[in-house]
């Protein structure tokens, strides 16, 4: 039952921000594509067609929180917890997609310069865009704390990713009437560079989890901490952990036989150190004895 109700909380925050996010970006497009479009600037013009990959990344976030939260069928003993990594690598497709466009605008403008034309409509609207991105980055990781999820992390990571982005390109548009540089295409090419860096992070992130990583130091220390309540520490001899989706991880527990069959309590601990794996880290633990360590 509380198993239950955490992957449902999970999925409703999941998809509130996925709606969020799709509105946000929305305005966000019209906002930088009618200033882009005004000033002649594409690197502004580049920042709207990010934002616009953006909602598509919302998008996708809405749809694997809606997919994972599906309850295990005979087809999917383990669930459907995996989309939210496969969600997770496309938005970070996503992120690089837009990254190339964005690179070979800018060095279309660099080989052709044209002359920007700055309006306090293009400041105001590329101000806007660093005060919501950072805003959305800040609630993103507020609510991250909350669940855990890569898609959020991935998310997270292109908002800030954007405000920096944007606030290069206000400096430069900024500087482009004192200077004959073709700022605009350099601008342009920079821009390209970040979201492209922080698509591959992301990229690589969600690979290794989709892969399967493992228990990693941190996570294997708390199992352990868990099992050492109970019975010897020297009784573990390996640790593997199955990763089927952030609310379904399978955890299974060797343990030496002839280190553990002097203890009293016997299959009793084993019970216990189940249910507390359960309780505390939310994880289904299979514990068993490694009967040729007797021999």
């Amino acid at each position: 039952m509380i198993e239950e109700s955490c992957e449902k909380s999970r999925d409703l925050v999941g998809k509130k921000t996925g709606i969020i996010g799709i509105c946000v970006n929305l305005a966000l497009v019209v906002i930088k594509a009618a200033a882009g479009v005004l000033s002649n600037s594409v690197a502004i013009t580049a920042d709207a067609l990010n934002n616009l990959m953006d909602c598509a990344s919302s998008f996708v976030a809405f749809l694997g929180f809606s997919f994972s939260g599906r309850k295990k069928d005979k087809r999917h003993p383990y669930g459907h917890g995996r989309m939210e990594y496969i969600c997770g690598l496309i938005v970070s497709l996503l992120i690089m997609f837009t990254g190339i466009s964005v690179f070979i605008d800018a060095v279309k403008r660099l080989q052709h310069p044209q002359q920007i034309t700055v309006t306090a409509l293009a400041a105001a609207a590329l101000v806007i865009g660093i005060l919501s991105k950072i805003c959305m980055a800040w609630y993103m990781k507020r609510l991250n704390r909350m669940i855990a999820s890569s898609v959020l992390k991935a998310i997270r990571i292109d908002n800030l990713s954007d405000a920096i982005v944007t606030a290069v390109t206000l400096a430069g548009i900024l500087a482009a009437p004192y200077t004959n540089l073709p700022v605009d295409g350099i601008l342009g090419i920079i821009v390209s560079a970040a979201i492209l860096k922080s698509g591959a992070s992301s990229f690589g992130d969600n690979m290794v989890l989709l892969l399967g990583e493992g228990a990693d130091p941190d996570t294997e220390e708390e199992i352990m901490q868990i099992v050492t309540q109970f019975i010897p520490a020297g009784s573990v001899e390996e640790i593997s952990l199955h990763d089927y989706g952030p609310e379904n991880r399978l955890v299974y527990i060797k343990l030496d036989y002839s280190k553990t069959e002097e203890n009293k309590r016997g299959t009793q601990a084993l019970s216990c150190i189940k249910q507390k794996i359960k309780r505390e880290l939310r994880m289904d633990a299979t514990l068993y004895w490694d009967v040729a360590s007797q021999a």
